[in-house]
């Protein structure tokens, strides 16, 4: 009986924790195993109601359906907010390799199943083993238990229809697209000024191919710039670690306001 009374809050917990790994960085990945994310998931639902829902029980009346709902709603914002600004990454990716020329060899990412810039996913692979050595995982499953005691279990108030939540994912979109462009600038102006140095050439030397020479030499120039910038993106790093822990607790402050 005691079993059965404690089921609806384990469902509404699964319910949250389950969205939030379906779409939150690393743990969402396609290359992981659908058997996996479950049984995490289990697990995870089932150590947080035995810490913080112990003697709290849940009723089965006509809202039940709606807390569901809300809660995977609840899930889903926080694991987009979670993984939205390590897309820079793969803008400040794409961004470089249309000015290398890589733009037409883009590869098919295992993690998503979409289309990914070839420098794009070289600086995400960068960007997702820094997260693991500061164990960015471990800070966003903390975050994700820790929100079950901002936005309560049992109650609807929920501010999805807030203006304040609204204005924070667009400006949220338009940092990751700013951090994008600081990752991407400084090769992409060295590119541009190799791009003036080779229309110099082609209107002094008209016999030189500038179609058969710039291209190798724009992405020679892109590997040489690459291998000098690297270790500063270690520094950009930090910082979308550090942004993303400040967002995550903000989008948790909007959702649990009401």
């Amino acid at each position: 009986m005691a079993l059965l009374n404690a089921l609806p809050a384990f469902l509404l917990i699964l319910a949250r924790v389950s969205s939030f790994i379906a779409v939150m960085p690393i743990f969402s990945y396609r290359t992981i195993p659908a058997n996996v994310k479950i049984g995490l998931a289990a697990v995870l639902s089932i150590l947080i109601d035995l810490t913080l829902f112990e003697s709290q029980s849940v009723p089965l009346d006509d809202t039940f359906v709606l807390l569901i709902v809300k809660e995977v709603l609840v899930g889903l914002t926080m694991g987009f907010v979670a993984g939205i600004l390590t897309y820079a990454v793969q803008f400040a990716g794409a961004v470089i390799d249309l000015q290398m020329g890589f733009a037409i060899a883009n590869i098919i990412s295992p993690e998503n199943g979409s289309a990914t810039p070839l420098t794009g996913q070289l600086l995400y692979l960068f960007q997702m083993l820094f997260f693991l050595g500061v164990d960015a995982h471990h800070m966003l499953l903390n975050g994700m238990m820790d929100s079950f005691r901002v936005i309560p279990l049992n109650s609807l108030n929920v501010s999805f229809g807030s203006g304040n939540l609204a204005e924070f994912l667009t400006r949220l979109t338009g940092q990751m697209l700013l951090i994008g462009v600081q990752l991407s600038l400084p090769i992409v102006g060295c590119l541009f000024l190799v791009d003036v140095a080779i229309g110099l050439i082609a209107r002094t030397v008209p016999q030189v191919n500038v179609f058969v020479v710039g291209l190798p030499l724009k992405i020679i120039v892109g590997f040489i710039l690459m291998l000098i910038v690297f270790p500063a993106f270690i520094v950009l790093f930090r910082f979308i670690f550090d942004s993303m822990t400040d967002a995550f607790s903000t989008i948790m402050q909007l959702l649990g306001s009401s």
